[in-house]
């Protein structure tokens, strides 16, 4: 996929076409009436009893959620740059900061750095910090820096992605921030509709990207599975959570912050402590929790570099608790709104090999267990169909293996085949009805078969990885 191949098509007045023709979107439409029947069909077999009540109740949760997403993602989503009026937003052009951390990323660190300095939004400043990098990364910025002027911050001693970011911020001028990992690479117009969408809503806090694998098309099969993944992952659900202003989880691959959205937040969220250590790990919903937590009303200038001291040396999950008494006391709602847009593209570097993409996914749901704690008190103050499904989602992931033991090991033991059989049928349909949206939205391409062998990893080897993320929550590493 060439990153000047836009998955949506733009029109001569700047505004995005739909994403599909009405005859794809009546194929949606059978795919939500399906659904519909699918979960009537659950519920009648499991109030007569025909199938196990535990399984059976399980299975109904999730047709539940695969719905909500469908529904709030095709029917109420609406692209936000496509809501801009790029006409009156033509003046906005405020000073942007592009923050890139990095370690040991010599093979793609010139394609990222590039793609931000070739960005056609000409009023941005671009800060990477290298994180003690072992390999010739050093260099290479350097000869970045000499060749383009991006600012670059040598750090002598590896302090993780989060300080990393932190550190940054202590020199950044821009009033928008946006954050982007050291292995994306970033459309030209990215930027610059970024700031488009900021200047039709003053009540966003922040806007994520759209984000697919960087030659995922061409690469192997590991590859392929996460390039359909992650399209599901930013279009249906971000999208999902955008109809309602409240997406969970600010991505690092690329997401944009109001300054005054994040700023007084940074220093608790990039020193946070569990279990009475210092968690390493990039906990994007963490820092979005406090951006969806909490709106101030006092103005806060991008130019002073000095960090708000009200929760310096605070832990996250106290910080969060304080806001929501303030809130209570002052019966108020200063939130801000965090939005999804598919106009916003990248593409992200991800592991090539099976070993490395389960090493990726420990650390990542070490990065969730460590969330849930502190965010759990924030999603219940958002719009109540995403905050029901947020609960639910976590709900699903923590017993997942769980049903899969029950189902597949325990049941049949007892004499009850029908009731794997079912469950083992609605794993593969719900694998396929991802697989068919991609379809709609990529005509042609192929790799929609894949996504059903994604549902099955996750099923039967991703969700346990869990448990190991548990066992190991104490290990350090990067990001």
């Amino acid at each position: 996929m060439s990153i000047n191949k836009q998955p949506i098509s733009v029109t001569k007045s700047g505004f995005v076409k739909q994403e599909i023709n009405k005859k794809r979107w009546v194929v949606r439409g059978l795919i939500l009436s399906a659904i519909s029947t699918i979960l009537g069909l659950k519920l009648f077999v499991v109030f007569f009893g025909i199938v196990d009540p535990f399984t059976g109740f399980y299975m109904i949760v999730t047709t539940s959620v695969l719905l909500t997403y469908l529904v709030s993602g095709w029917v109420k989503f609406r692209d936000p740059f496509n809501n801009a009026n790029l006409a009156a937003t033509s003046n906005y052009k405020p000073l942007v900061s592009v923050i890139v951390p990095v370690k040991n990323e010599e093979n793609i660190i010139t394609r990222c750095v590039t793609s931000c300095v070739q960005s056609s939004y000409s009023n941005k400043e671009i800060i990477i910090v290298d994180d003690a990098s072992t390999d010739k990364t050093s260099q290479i910025l350097d000869s970045l820096k000499n060749r383009h002027g991006v600012k670059v911050i040598h750090l002598s001693k590896n302090i993780g992605k989060k300080k990393a970011i932190e550190r940054a911020l202590g020199i950044a001028k821009g009033s928008i921030i946006v954050s982007m990992d050291s292995d994306t690479i970033m459309h030209p117009e990215a930027i610059s509709r970024t700031v488009k969408i900021f200047a039709t809503d003053p009540k966003l806090g922040a806007v994520v990207g759209h984000g697919r694998v960087f030659g995922g098309e061409s690469g192997n099969t590991i590859q392929k599975m996460q390039d359909v993944w992650f399209d599901g992952q930013f279009r249906l659900i971000k999208g999902a959570e955008s109809a309602y202003g409240a997406v969970t989880c600010c991505s690092g691959s690329y997401s944009a912050f109001r300054i005054e959205a994040i700023k007084p937040f940074v220093h608790a969220w990039a020193h946070d402590k569990f279990f009475g250590r210092e968690f390493v790990f990039a906990t994007d919903r963490l820092l979005t929790a406090f951006v969806l937590g909490y709106r101030s009303k006092q103005k806060f200038s991008p130019q002073t570099n000095s960090t708000p001291t009200r929760f310096m040396d605070k832990n996250p999950t106290t910080v969060l608790s304080e806001l929501s008494v303030e809130d209570k006391e002052n019966n108020q709602n200063p939130k801000w709104n965090i939005v999804y847009s598919p106009s916003i593209n990248v593409l992200i570097g991800v592991p090539q090999t099976f070993s490395s993409f389960i090493k990726q996914q420990i650390r990542w749901r070490k990065s969730f267990v460590r969330s849930v704690f502190s965010t759990g008190s924030v999603y219940w103050k958002r719009p109540f169909p995403m905050s029901l499904i947020y609960y639910l989602t976590v709900f699903l992931k923590i017993f997942r293996p769980i049903i899969v033991v029950h189902s597949l090991l325990f049941l049949p033991l007892v004499g009850d085949y029908i009731t794997p059989i079912l469950y083992l049928a609605s794993i593969f349909f719900v694998g396929m009805i991802y697989g068919v949206d991609f379809r709609l939205r990529n005509p042609g391409n192929s790799l929609w078969l894949y996504r059903p062998l994604v549902t099955l990893l996750n099923t039967f080897v991703l969700s346990w990885l869990l448990f190991v993320a548990l066992i190991r929550i104490k290990d350090k590493t990067w990001r």
